[in-house]
């Protein structure tokens, strides 16, 4: 298959099942760098593929610099040694695994099946394990940790299998048990359009949506967490003519994967692009974030997933289906 019909299958693709992301809040290296020394451009930088990843979906760093990667079959942790990078998958099965977050140390992530799954990260070998089961959910999505340990997930864009049902969830966890959901809330359901990516500034959540009706096929929108837990009123931050999947926070910027068109940006707080890759750069990418020390380079690296076409996990350059750094050339 040709790389541009890949991506006008990709495109009707994007609006299904795990063609959406999810990630951590906003820290360390993401939170610090300062995006105008970043490059996100053809002109100044080029990909180079790190591994295979089936489906790759979403990327979630900790603290101390360990690496985790969602796909369409599995989670891996990512490693790297002398002879280049690995990828240890961390489930006993499989699963549509899309979006991730942290608490402290349990790595959670969502699946496709309808179901929370948890890892301690603290205790060698952990193996995911389904902790809770989403309720009145169509498509768990993007996710990211809230500022009072509570969970944040994306309901969308669409499902294969089941009515969409696009709205923001909010989960609570028992105070002396973090694998332990105490309630679940339909947090946020008017002004989300077909919610996808989801990421955290201090008691800011941003989203990305998409809209069946061009040219506007995508909004950048944000929404406060107000101090009693609520939600605060919808802001649409900007509009786009492509598809969008995941975002990161780069300083005050935000980074963003253009799915449908093949590119990754960099997005101001007010909502315009400020730059990105040229078109079919990558093979319809899912996530964008900031490397982080000591696997990648946070001065000059962006890791990126390639998901590829929906369903389709044949490996090599034009099929997606990896994970990727998009690198200042020498």
């Amino acid at each position: 298959m040709g790389k541009r019909a890949g991506l006008l299958l990709g495109f009707a693709c994007s609006l299904l099942p795990g063609c959406g992301p999810g990630s951590d809040a906003a820290g360390g290296a993401a939170a610090a760098v300062d995006p105008a020394t970043l490059c996100v451009s053809s002109a100044c930088g080029s990909k180079t593929r790190l591994l295979d990843i089936p489906g790759a979906e979403n990327t979630l760093f900790t603290p101390d610099g360990r690496l985790f990667v969602s796909g369409d079959s599995n989670v891996y942790e990512v490693t790297r040694d002398g002879a280049g990078f690995h990828a240890v998958s961390l489930y006993d099965g499989s699963c549509n695994f899309t979006g991730m977050a942290r608490r402290g140390d349990i790595l959670y992530v969502a699946c496709f099946d309808l179901r929370l799954y948890a890892l301690r990260l603290d205790q060698a070998g952990a193996r995911l394990q389904p902790i809770y089961s989403l309720a009145g959910m169509a498509a768990p999505n993007g996710m990211s940790d809230g500022p009072d340990g509570e969970l944040y997930l994306a309901d969308g864009p669409l499902s294969s299998s089941q009515l969409p049902s696009p709205k923001l969830v909010r989960l609570d966890f028992d105070a002396a048990d973090p694998l332990k959901v105490v309630k679940q809330t339909a947090w946020l359901s008017q002004g989300v359009g077909l919610p996808n990516g989801l990421t955290r500034r201090g008691r800011t959540l941003w989203f990305s949506s998409s809209s069946l009706l061009p040219p506007a096929l995508g909004q950048l929108n944000s929404v406060d967490i107000l101090a009693d837990g609520s939600a605060g009123p919808v802001r649409t931050i900007g509009t786009l003519a492509a598809i969008p999947d995941d975002l990161g926070v780069a300083g005050d910027d935000l980074l963003l994967a253009l799915y449908s068109e093949g590119a990754v940006a960099l997005v101001g707080a007010g909502g315009a692009i400020l730059s990105q890759t040229a078109p079919l750069s990558f093979d319809l990418p899912s996530s964008v974030k900031i490397g982080q020390p000591p696997l990648v380079n946070p001065a000059t690296d962006l890791l990126v997933t390639e998901k590829g076409v929906v369903g389709v996990d044949a490996t090599g350059a034009l099929f997606g289906n990896a994970l990727s750094v998009f690198r200042r050339n020498p």
